[in-house]
This record gives C-alpha cells, structure tokens and sequence, in this order.
C-alpha cells in the first residue's frame, strides 16, 4: 500500500510534477491542499509524511503548519520546499529547494523513507513500441510484423496487425498517411531490427548528391528519428549513433546555407509535413545562426556549436511525442493525464539527461554539454523556468530565445496568420527582460521571414 503525504502548496505547476514522480519512484500518494486552514483541517488524518511551500504570498505557511503539528507532538517527518520561512535553519526538518530538480526531490524523499536506489522501479518498456510511419518509407522489407493503433483510448491502446514481416506494402502506408497516421508499431523486442536496418538506409541516401532540398530535410528527419530510437534502447553514444549523428548535422549545416530566408525554410519543411521536433530543432538552428552572424561576440565556431546543441538538446522527447503525436508544447506533455508519471519525469529532466549523454559524444564542441543542459534556462537541466536569469551561458540563452521565436511563429500558423516579426519581438522582449536577451532579440529585426 503506498505511503501517503499531505502537502501544502498553491503552485500548481510544483504540485503536479512532484506527484507523479514521487508516485513513480518512492511510491508516495501525494494529497496537496493549498490553505493552511485547509492543512491543519486535513493534518488529523493518517499521514506518513507532511510538506510545505515556505511561503504562499506573503504567509509563511511552513512555519504555521509546523508549529501546529509540533503542538499535536506529531513525530511524522517534515519537508520543507524553498527557503523564504523563519524555519530555513531548523535542523529537526528536511529542506528542499523550491524547483523542479526531480533527481533532488526524489533521493530526499527516498532517504526520509530510507527507500533505496535498488527499491525504486525500473523504466517500464510497452509491450508496442511506436516508430515513425516515415521510416518504413526506406525500407523494401520489414524484418518482423508491423502494427496499427487501433483503439482510440490512450490508456487501453489495441492493435491490429497492419503487415506481416516481409515486403512493405507501400500503398498501406499512403493510406495510413492520408488517414492521419504519423506512427506504426513493432513488438518492443523487435524494434531494434528496424532501426538498425532504417539506419544503414539512411546514412546512404544522406550521401545522394542528387537530393533536393525537399528530400534532404525528408531524409534528415529520418535520422534525428533513428538516432532518438536508439538512444531510447540504450542511452550512450554507439559508432553507429556517432556516424549517423555527424553525417545529420553536417547535412543541416548545408541546408540552412541553401535556404535564403526562413520562409523558403518554412515552406520545405511544411510540404514535407515535419514532425513537431525536427521542424522547431530546424527553424531553432536557422534563427540561432542569424543571431551569432550579427551579434558583437558571434563567429563561425558558434555556429557549428549550436547546430550541435539543438540536433540532441530534445532528443530524449522524441519517443515520447512519437507516442503522444497530438501534442507540441513540452508544458502539454507535463500537464495532462496521458503520459505515465515516468514519462512526465523525462520531459521534466529531458535537458539534464540530454546533456549527460553530449558529453559521451567523441569530440563533441567544448561546452556543449552544459549548453544542452541549459537551454531551459535552468542550470541544472531539470524543469523549466519563467524567470531567466544571466546564470547559464550566452549561447543557451541564444537557443532559449530561437526557440521562443518558434512558439510564436508555430502559434501564428495553427491561428491561420502569418507570422509577423515586429509582434513576436515585442512578445519576446516582454517575456526575457534583461539586458543580455533584450541584445540578442535585437539582432532579429532584419531577420527575414
């Protein structure tokens, strides 16, 4: 039976995540109220553990649930969240910091509960595993059978076989396409046989010099998509991984040189119906290469850094929206009842994992891997800010505003408008407002869309 923990917070967002992941790891139910009257009232009931924001407004409601359960002698652990109360330096409480560090919160819960790393459960794999209708475009055979989604209910998904292993059926997969199919599935235990053989597919076809533009974005998503498989399986970086990987950011690097203005840009990847990653990864790097062209401290160098960075900064996410292919914001994949609390943690530390995995990348550009880490404007990689600070470095920072021009050009499209430059800068300056972002959304006035 699970443990259970009331706590007192009114920020819905640190409510929420802390939930699903104390849930997922420590086996915690977590009941959150967001009074303190609310708090004592509930108090009296069974509890194994209580917590508290240090404040809400200007209440510091940490020290008022304290002090009522220490009138009650109660002996139940308590853990503060953030710092701002009149008991930071009490030593009979355990004290966390008020962000989204999920690896911090759950070793801290887990010690309280002295439950070890060995009790908390492992990853679960589906029984199906979704890979990309695109992919089983390159392939004249498919190694094992192939599957459709055929129950619209998330939780209670069904499948249906769609072909047998063998010769692809090519006009099945123009008919999954035009009826909205973005993913097929494979037995978990087969996935590997159709990545493997995607992969040798496609790095031959990124050496075709008679490519168009069109199709080499069309190939170049297979590879992010191949890649993003493969680290799902294991996540370090393989020969394969290496190549596959190389061979993709350079072909990016020559893309975003052919295309003349971001709207032949948008174009191609539109006609080409672009997944939601791929595509912002894209537009992300071609914005991000503007900015270090006419900024004071921009080179070359830079350049080909971020290139880098935003080829892998989401690569953790892809399986995940392969899943979940309705969604495009990361606050919707957090916020909603679809995803498993372990796939809720990943969007949350997506960054830090995603930074750990560059810097097992041979020769990866220097710094890249705390530029991945940063690019929520978060130094430690886990969760998301909507105070940015000056604490991460200038290229995250650069990549954190590329990537907010794409929100805005994104939500323009899905309003049927397009896009209007002067009105996404005057969004972006009344969301970053300190100096440092204020002077790379300035070199986006002449940014050509």
């Amino acid at each position: 039976m699970s443990k259970r923990a009331l706590f007192l917070s009114d920020n819905i967002v640190l409510s929420d995540i802390y939930k699903a992941n104390l849930l997922a790891y420590v086996d915690l139910e977590v009941v959150v109220v967001e009074e303190l009257d609310q708090f004592i009232k509930e108090s009296s009931k069974s509890w194994d553990l209580f917590m508290s924001l240090s404040r809400i407004g200007e209440s510091d409601v940490a020290l008022g649930a304290f002090e009522h359960l220490q009138k009650d002698k109660s002996e139940i652990p308590f853990v503060m969240v953030g710092t701002k109360s009149e008991l930071a330096n009490n030593s009979d409480i355990t004290i966390l910091p008020g962000n989204l560090d999920i690896k911090q919160l759950v070793r801290t819960i887990a010690s309280v509960f002295k439950v070890s790393a060995k009790d908390m459960a492992e990853l679960e794999v589906p029984d199906y595993f979704p890979l990309p209708i695109k992919l089983f475009q390159f392939l004249e055979n498919a190694p094992c059978d192939v599957y459709v989604q055929s129950s619209k209910n998330p939780r209670k998904p069904e499948y249906a076989l769609a072909w047998e292993k063998g010769a692809i059926r090519r006009h099945a997969i123009t008919e999954y396409i035009d009826r909205g199919f973005q993913v097929l599935y494979v037995l978990s235990s087969e996935r590997l046989k159709v990545i493997n053989l995607v992969s040798q597919v496609v790095l031959a076809t990124l050496d075709d010099p008679n490519l168009s533009k069109e199709q080499r974005l069309d190939v170049l998503e297979q590879g992010f998509e191949v890649v993003a498989a493969k680290l799902t399986d294991d996540a370090k970086v393989t020969t394969e991984v290496v190549a596959i990987s190389k061979k993709c950011i350079e072909q990016i690097t020559d893309v975003i040189k052919t295309f003349p203005k971001l709207r032949s840009l948008l174009v191609g990847l539109a006609e080409n119906k672009s997944r939601y990653l791929y595509f912002h990864s894209i537009l992300s790097t071609y914005i991000s290469n503007h900015v270090v062209r006419h900024i004071s401290w921009g080179g070359d160098g830079h350049a080909e850094k971020i290139s880098f960075v935003l080829y892998f900064h989401d690569i953790f996410l892809v399986p995940i929206y392969n899943k979940y292919p309705q969604f495009k914001y990361e606050e919707e994949l957090v916020f909603n009842n679809l995803l498993s609390d372990r796939e809720k943690e990943v969007v949350v530390s997506h960054a830090r994992m995603a930074g750990e995995l560059v810097k097992t990348f041979p020769r990866a550009p220097m710094g890249a891997d705390a530029i991945v880490t940063q690019h929520h404007g978060i130094t430690s990689g886990s969760g998301f800010t909507l105070d940015f600070k000056d604490d991460v470095s200038p290229l995250a920072k650069v990549i954190i505003v590329a990537e907010a021009f794409v929100d805005e050009i994104i939500r323009a499209k899905e309003e049927g408008q397009a896009p209007d430059r002067t009105e996404i800068l005057a969004i972006l300056r009344s969301k970053f407002t300190r100096h440092t972002y204020k002077k790379i959304i300035d070199t986006l006035e002449n940014l050509q869309i």
